[in-house]
């Protein structure tokens, strides 16, 4: 979903700090004592840029308790990364994590947690995921794969972007995604940018769907501002077979 995006035992590239070409910032996975700056981070990033979150007003005046809670689901899982500047302080964040090619039929699919969702701005979300997630399709194009990572949420300090952060936490991603034996590496994007940022690091895309067509009672759901006009998914299969 933001400069990217609007969701693991650590692998070798991901559990060291790794220096950048450009030596004013470093990455490295995201451990539990980062979490409270990461969510810092996210809530004066992609929580007000984010093109549907920024469409509905959904952290307009306080943050939302179902946002943080999706955020926070995968942030452990070992697949998520960091930017650090050379103060320690984090200016970038991406976080993924593993989930299944289709989802089961036990209640704790998107379309049940839309329907089930109190918050009205955030189940218009969940809603928008959900005919996503049936609209790509994904295990009926993989069907020998159970598994993916999915790059759920992103997000760049403002005064650091334009400096190719995101680019290289997709990158240690990537890596980390390989090193599961994990073949897709999913990133889904309603910004206009991060869909041609993903398409020049190699992304397929494999659904797109105009917002004014995502509808609920004959109605549009969100419709973000232009230039973000089409809900997309994109994938790359990594081939560690």
């Amino acid at each position: 979903m933001n400069e990217r995006k609007c969701f693991f035992c650590v692998s070798t590239a991901s559990s060291r700090s790794i220096n950048m070409s450009k030596p004013e910032y470093t990455i490295d996975v995201v451990k539990e004592v980062d979490v409270n700056d990461v969510m810092a981070l996210l809530r004066r990033t992609f929580y007000i840029d984010e093109p549907l979150n920024a469409a509905i007003g959904l952290c307009t005046n306080n943050p939302c308790t179902e946002l943080e809670e999706y955020c926070k689901k995968s942030i452990l899982e070992g697949l998520s990364f960091k930017a650090m500047d050379k103060e320690g302080n984090i200016v970038g964040v991406c976080i993924s994590g593993v989930d299944p090619v289709k989802e089961p039929d036990d209640g704790t699919d998107l379309r049940s947690q839309a329907i089930n969702c109190k918050n009205p701005k955030f189940q218009k979300i969940l809603y928008i995921l959900a005919m996503r997630n049936e609209g790509a399709k994904l295990w009926e194009k993989y069907p020998n794969e159970q598994k993916l990572v999915d790059i759920k949420v992103a997000g760049t300090d403002h005064s650091w972007r334009r400096k190719g952060i995101m680019n290289r936490l997709v990158e240690e991603t990537e890596k980390a995604t390989k090193a599961r034996g994990i073949n897709i590496l999913r990133m889904d994007t309603s910004s206009y940018y991060s869909a041609k940022s993903a398409e020049r690091q190699g992304f397929t895309q494999v659904y797109s769907v105009p917002y004014t067509e995502l509808k609920m009672d004959g109605v549009p759901i969100i419709v973000p501002d232009p230039p973000h006009v089409d809900d997309r998914v994109y994938v790359k299969i990594l081939n560690n077979n």
